[in-house]
C-alpha cells in the first residue's frame, strides 16, 4: 500500500495494523473519523503531515516482517466476532465497573470544590449505559448472524432488519459515533485528562481508567467499523443477493 496525503486513515489502520499505536500517539482518529484522508486528519489535529507520513512508511517496512498483523482481514467471521467479545466487550464491561466505582468516590471526596466532576460523572454514566446496551445487542442479535455467514448455518437477521444486514450495522456504527462524541466531550471537560495539583490517587486512577477505556474502544470500533462489518455485509450480499428488478 502506498500511503499518500489522500489515503483514508481507516485504510491505513486496516492494511498497516501496526500503525494504530502511532495514530493513537498523534491523536489521529482512525475509527469513527477514519473516513478522513491523512491530510485532513493531520490538519484537524494541527500535525505536520510529512512527519506522520514518514513514520507510517517506516512502519510499513517493519510490517513486512510481521504478515500475521493482517490476520483479521481473512479469518473466519465467527472467530473475529468471538475475539471482539472476549477481548474488547469483556474489557469494556470490566473497565466500566471500575470507572463507576472510582467516579463515585472522586465525586464524593472532591465534588464540592470541583463541580465539573459532576458533569464528568453524568457523561460517564450515559456512556456506560449506552456501551453496555450496545455490546449486549451485538452479542445477542447481530454477532450470531454474522458468525454464521460463510457456513452451512441459515441465520436469521434480528427484527426489524427486514432482510438487510446493512440496517443493524448502520445502527451499531451510529452508536459508535455517539460513544466517540461522548469521549471527545470528556477530553474537553478534563483538558485532555489534566489533573489538578491536589488530585488524590483515586482521581488519578479514574482518569487513567477512562483513558484506557478510550484507547481500547478505538481498536474495538476499528475492528468492527472497518473490518468486521464491511466483510459481513459483503458476505451477506454474496449469499443473499438482492432480487433483480
Amino acid at each position: 500500500m502506498t500511503i499518500t496525503s489522500e489515503t483514508p486513515v481507516r485504510d491505513i489502520a486496516i492494511v498497516v495494523p501496526m500503525a494504530i499505536p502511532l495514530l493513537e500517539r498523534f491523536g489521529v482518529d482512525y475509527c469513527c473519523g477514519g473516513q478522513h484522508t491523512l491530510a485532513e486528519a493531520c490538519s484537524r489535529r494541527n500535525i505536520a503531515l510529512l512527519q506522520v507520513r514518514d513514520a507510517l512508511e517506516n512502519l510499513q517496512r517493519e510490517q513486512a516482517v510481521y504478515p500475521a498483523e493482517n490476520y483479521w482481514l481473512y479469518a473466519p467471521l465467527r472467530e473475529l466476532t468471538e475475539y471482539i467479545v472476549t477481548k474488547h466487550h469483556a474489557f469494556t464491561r470490566d473497565q466500566l465497573q471500575l470507572i463507576d466505582g472510582l467516579m463515585a468516590k472522586v465525586e464524593q471526596r472532591h465534588g464540592p470544590r470541583h463541580m465539573e466532576l459532576f458533569q464528568i460523572g453524568k457523561i460517564v454514566a450515559v456512556l456506560g449505559s449506552e456501551l453496555r446496551h450496545h455490546t449486549e445487542c451485538e452479542e445477542k442479535n447481530l454477532f450470531p448472524y454474522i458468525a454464521a455467514l460463510g457456513t452451512d448455518a441459515k441465520p436469521e437477521l434480528p427484527s426489524p432488519a427486514k432482510g438487510s444486514l446493512q440496517m443493524p450495522v448502520t445502527r451499531m456504527m451510529t452508536d459508535h459515533e455517539q460513544a466517540g462524541e461522548e469521549l471527545r466531550m470528556l477530553r474537553k471537560l478534563t483538558g485532555d485528562y489534566t489533573l489538578p495539583s491536589e488530585a488524590c490517587p483515586t482521581w488519578r486512577a479514574l482518569f487513567r481508567a477512562i483513558e484506557d477505556l478510550e484507547a481500547d474502544l478505538h481498536t474495538h470500533i476499528h475492528l468492527e467499523n472497518n473490518i468486521l462489518f464491511p466483510r459481513a455485509v459483503k458476505q451477506a450480499q454474496m449469499e443473499h443477493p438482492a432480487p433483480a428488478m
